[in-house]
């Protein structure tokens, strides 16, 4: 006898299992993640050497003790170091403190806690630092956004700048700084108050100078925000000439030891200007005065094409939760030197970005084909090629040559997407859509 009856498929066989299944929650499907990101962390920390840069502070604690400048005991041991290097004779570069004199106040504080405690005050610092840059990261996001967003934070730690690297194992107190400044900065670009954003951009320039770069971030941002900047820069300068009159032999030997370091420990950074130093390093060029020349230039550049883009912002009024994390990566670039620890503090904005662009693309490319009947080709192109540069970066930075510059291509090719999503008319008509709707969701709620 024929079977009359319509042959099942496999989904609609499974379908009502697959109903009756008990899918975990999405704030499950977040903790497990975060536990997933500690136990990763943890086994990371447990198969390598981590606190690699806080052994650099503890060296300089053990000098303190003992009564012994660390600045003159670092530059002694790289000058003992380069004499070995040129008999073939070197092995690791010592230890040294390449922090301004005043800091020196904070360790003399706690020099006479035991090792272990001051390690664990260090972790436990960065770790929160490391937090805070996750928090200020997630207030850019729209609440649209923070529905994939919030899933993707536990992976973002180990993708600083969107390229793989352990470098919040280091112990860096780049973290700290930097979570307090972008926290600090929410209330600014959110709500115009941004007392403690120059506060803390203040405190975090009383380690490193060029801290001072981040007070561009507000003049992008806000109107009236010139005369705030400029003051808390002149206090920032004088706060680093004052340690050369209160400390005057610290000071020299600070001075020398960071030029040893950008000599010897070539840590130019992933900067333009950082990457044109390694270059004319390469080729037996000393790079200090060359990549300094460049750095004014390209920094005079950049500076004036963000302030064209804020004038735009502010033309065509898009909302803040689209310009800040552009803003901020390139305020970013105006510093003189850029390490993975700086690019940790904007991985969030520059994957906000990067989608963002991709999706305006996307979005474009719809309203082109919707005519066409093959389409969903040209609508995954752009995720191909932006998933395949990822993951090409990505690999190379774990197997390929140290020197290939991937961080910089990354963060240069972010920043100019973002540029381009501003500049575009429709994005920017887009920007302003999308921040009246997410209004009308926060009325109706």
């Amino acid at each position: 006898m024929e079977n009359i009856l319509p042959e099942l498929t496999t989904a609609e066989v499974y379908s009502p299992a697959i109903r009756q299944l008990q899918w975990p929650s999405r704030t499950a499907l977040i903790i497990c993640f975060w536990v997933g990101a500690a136990v990763g962390l943890g086994v990371m920390a447990y198969t390598s050497h981590p606190g690699w840069d806080f052994r650099y502070y503890q060296a300089t604690v053990h000098d303190l003790r003992q009564g012994i400048d660390p600045y003159a005991r670092g530059n002694a041991e790289i000058a003992e170091f380069q004499r070995q290097y040129v008999a073939g004779l070197a092995e690791n570069l010592p230890l040294t403190y390449h922090y301004a004199p005043l800091t020196l106040i904070l360790l003399r504080a706690v020099q006479g806690l035991p090792d272990w405690v001051l390690g664990l005050l260090c972790g436990m610092t960065v770790a929160l630092g490391a937090l805070l840059e996750l928090w200020a990261g997630y207030q850019m996001a729209t609440r649209l956004e923070r529905r994939w967003l919030a899933l993707v934070l536990p992976a973002i730690i180990f993708f600083p700048g969107l390229v793989i690297d352990d470098v919040v194992l280091s112990g860096n107190v780049a973290f700290i700084l930097y979570g307090l400044i972008l926290a600090a900065a929410v209330p600014g670009w959110k709500r115009n108050q941004w007392s403690w954003y120059y506060l803390a951009v203040l405190v975090a320039s009383l380690c490193k100078l060029p801290f001072l770069a981040l007070l561009a971030f507000p003049v992008l941002l806000a109107r009236h925000q010139w005369i705030p900047s400029a003051a808390t820069a002149c206090a920032g300068v004088m706060a680093f000439a004052i340690q050369a009159r209160l400390w005057p032999s610290l000071f020299r030997e600070y001075v020398a030891g960071i030029q040893m370091m950008l000599d010897w420990k070539r840590e130019f950074g992933y900067g333009p200007a950082g990457i044109v130093g390694k270059a004319l390093l390469s080729r037996g060029y000393s790079p200090s005065h060359a990549s300094a020349i460049f750095h004014a230039l390209f920094a005079a550049v950049l500076g004036t094409f963000l302030l064209i883009l804020a004038v735009r912002v502010r033309r065509y009024k898009i909302p803040a939760e689209t310009w800040a994390p552009v803003a901020l990566i390139g305020t970013l670039l105006l510093g003189p030197r850029i390490m993975r620890y700086d690019l940790a503090a904007i991985s969030i904005p520059m994957l906000l970005v990067a989608v963002r662009a991709l999706c305006h693309v996307l979005r474009q490319q719809t309203d082109n084909e919707t005519t066409r009947s093959d389409t969903p080709f040209f609508l995954r192109l752009p995720v191909l090629i932006a998933g395949s540069c990822f993951l090409v970066v990505n690999v190379i930075a774990i197997t390929g040559p140290f020197s290939f510059p991937g961080e910089t291509l990354i963060l240069l090719a972010v920043f100019s997407l973002g540029a381009w999503s501003i500049l575009q008319p429709q994005a920017a008509s887009s920007a302003v859509a999308d921040s009246a709707n997410l209004r009308a969701i926060r009325a109706l709620d």
